[in-house]
């Protein structure tokens, strides 16, 4: 009977397919309450990447098929994204009144309103996640906004909580509350591994490339136009021969690659800049700990706003001081003229400034660092995170 009563949270959806993610649970109080629903295999990057569902012996995780695992589907788009109709016969068979279904999917999709309908059938509490930082309306207009709120609404009027990745998504997310007992928490969909991450870790990185001596600035993401790639060039060439003894690191792939190799080709750069291909998550924090500064100037682009921003998270938690921009919700990460420096978006001048500031500040490096990393253990690590998972799903 003691075992019958122990209320389950079954989990549902793609994100929690890959390890970083998933380590948050690692950290839960009440491992046997978790019931994991998973894609058996979930297809990234347009099929080249295919994640196999995580094998534990400790928490309960059960793998189906997931259909539709992208967002560029003819007329659908990504409505259907992470939609698992296995699992609703597995939470049929296995869920009681009372028990939480959680679906760590955006709410405008018909995959998480699918999932609320059948919490609601069940007499489940729901709750969904949502990273967006930016109003619908400043997005979509017309048809498209109509029908996205309404599913927004639809889904939350079957839910009873939302775990919200920034504090803009939760203020966004409020215009569509029409349950006086809904519950809202801010937090990222998992934490940041501040074990992995952190300073004084031994890598080889600096003699690989040839390094000793330099002054590294390393950028790690998508090479493309939200990350700022064009301004964050900008800002090393005028900067460059001013501080003989920088050196940029660039981690990534992506559509700017070209623009970037050409750019160092044609200013003569090749002894000061070092692009990397995109670096498995496990090989950052050897190379974040062997690094003098982070920069991720992001930018808004086509309706987006940086969500979060793991890799300058994780930065964070490995000592570095870090420049970014004010856009999104960025600022929140990264503490202004405290655990870094933040700049206007698509200012190459102020980039550069700002970089020649930590360049020629040792001890400011050092104590942005340190006080990012404590912001980190704090506010983002995975442990953090953990508790605020567990108080949530404890109050439903």
């Amino acid at each position: 009977m003691e075992e019958f009563n122990v209320r389950k949270i079954f989990i549902t959806s793609y994100p929690y397919v890959y390890e970083r993610y998933f380590r948050i649970f690692d950290y839960f109080s009440k491992k046997e309450e978790l019931f994991f629903i998973l894609p058996r295999t979930w297809e990234a990057k347009g099929g080249k990447i295919k994640v196999k569902v995580p094998i534990r012996q400790d928490i309960k995780i059960v793998g189906t098929k997931a259909f539709f695992s992208h967002s560029h589907y003819p007329v659908i788009k990504g409505l259907l994204k992470g939609w698992m109709p296995g699992a609703k016969n597995i939470i049929h068979r296995d869920a009681k009144a009372g028990d939480i279904l959680y679906t760590s999917i955006e709410p405008n999709l018909l995959t998480t309103y699918f999932n609320s309908r059948l919490a609601r059938k069940l007499d489940m509490k729901h709750v969904f996640f949502t990273w967006q930082n930016v109003p619908y309306e400043n997005r979509l207009k017309g048809v498209k906004l109509k029908v996205t709120e309404n599913i927004i609404r639809w889904t939350m009027a079957n839910s009873a909580g939302a775990i919200c990745g920034n504090h803009k998504a939760a203020e966004i997310l409020k215009k569509y509350i029409t349950r006086p007992d809904f519950k809202i928490l801010v937090a990222p969909i998992s934490g940041v591994d501040t074990e992995r991450f952190k300073p004084g870790i031994q890598s080889d990185f600096r003699q690989k490339y040839e390094l000793g001596g330099k002054t590294i600035l390393t950028f790690a993401g998508v090479f493309d136009n939200r990350k700022g790639i064009k301004a964050l060039l900008a800002a090393f060439f005028k900067v460059f021969k001013e501080l003989p003894d920088l050196h940029l690191v660039m981690i990534g792939t992506g559509l700017l690659e070209g623009y970037i190799n050409d750019f160092i080709v044609q200013n003569k750069m090749q002894g000061t800049i070092t692009v990397i291909s995109w670096l498995p998550n496990e090989e950052l924090p050897g190379v974040f700990a062997s690094s003098d500064i982070f920069i991720h100037p992001s930018e808004p682009y086509g309706g987006w706003e940086e969500q979060f921003g793991y890799s300058m998270a994780e930065a964070s938690a490995s000592g570095l001081p870090v420049i970014a921009t004010t856009t999104g919700s960025i600022v929140e990460i990264v503490l202004n003229e405290i655990t870094g420096i933040l700049v206007e978006p698509q200012s190459a001048d102020q980039l550069g400034d700002a970089i020649i500031r930590l360049v020629n500040n040792v001890e400011l490096r050092t104590n942005m660092g340190l006080a990012g990393r404590k912001h980190m253990k704090e506010n983002y690590s995975h442990r953090a995170i953990a508790v605020k998972f567990y108080n949530l799903f404890t109050v439903l």
